[in-house]
């Protein structure tokens, strides 16, 4: 005769082997449903018809959502879509709303799940996009063409903006902490309050280019053309200024660190 204790533990043990049979069981048909929703959406990223193609980002983000681990694969898939498509200078007439669509579920991604893949948007053809708050930190955009577009307040810290060109984007607000924007054309751009510290803009033209505010400590302005550019309030401290372009002589001198004088053998000193 079993004895009650030992029955109650049969019976308890018998439950968990049970559920989490079941929790495997639900696990792997999960992950089947999102591999088959994910091979759906790309199948449908290839239509000739926009609206489809669009449906199919937006069945992308879903699984981003759903399923973080996917991230990284949906990401690339995006990334590569967008610069795919993304080759010439686009229309003023035609937005391509499936690349904005692209943009946006990227730009609205939670970056916790990224990865090591950063999204790679390398030489795309975005003059006068809405990347209004987007999230684009350590995206890979160099030689992109973004001119006269609208970043506001995005999150582009540790970006690669070489060569890119932004000549009249608003950039109010924007982190470019950290960013790379050497040889970026600048000019006229709009960077009130935004945040440049440690940013690299060597050889960058900024030729009147709204600084306003903005924060520049600690940034690399090597060669930098700063010509009728507003440095209002501009906060430049312990930046790099060597050769920068600016013939209204109101920026302070770059001086070289001090060499430490030398010490004379202890024999000679005395």
């Amino acid at each position: 005769m079993m004895l009650p204790g030992v029955a109650a533990v049969a019976t308890l043990l018998f439950t968990w082997v049970s559920v989490s049979q079941v929790s495997e069981e639900l696990t792997i048909s999960e992950q089947g449903q999102i591999a088959d929703r994910y091979d759906k959406a790309m199948e449908r990223l290839d239509h000739g018809s926009a609206n489809i193609r669009r449906g199919a980002i937006f069945s992308l983000q879903g699984i981003m959502e759903d399923s973080p681990r996917q991230q990284p694969a949906v990401i690339y898939a995006l990334a590569e879509y967008i610069r795919s498509h993304a080759i010439k200078k686009p229309s003023k007439a035609d937005k391509a709303p499936d690349i904005e669509a692209a943009l946006s579920v990227l730009g609205q991604r939670d970056p916790a799940h990224d990865g090591d893949r950063p999204i790679d948007l390398r030489g795309v053809q975005l003059a006068g996009v809405d990347l209004h708050g987007a999230d684009l930190s350590r995206a890979n955009l160099a030689g992109a063409v973004l001119s006269h577009g609208n970043l506001e307040s995005a999150e582009l810290s540790g970006a690669d903006l070489r060569g890119a060109s932004l000549s009249g984007t608003i950039l109010t607000g924007a982190d470019l902490s950290g960013a790379n924007l050497g040889a970026a054309a600048l000019n006229d751009a709009v960077l009130i309050e935004a945040n440049l510290s440690s940013a690299r803009l060597d050889s960058a033209q900024l030729k009147s280019a709204d600084l306003e505010k903005a924060d520049l400590r600690n940034a690399s302005l090597h060669k930098t053309d700063l010509r009728e550019a507003d440095l209002t309030d501009v906060k430049l401290d312990g930046a790099d200024l060597t050769s920068v372009r600016r013939p209204e002589g109101d920026l302070p001198t770059s001086s070289p660190t001090p060499t430490p004088p030398r010490q004379l053998p202890t024999e000679l000193a005395q």
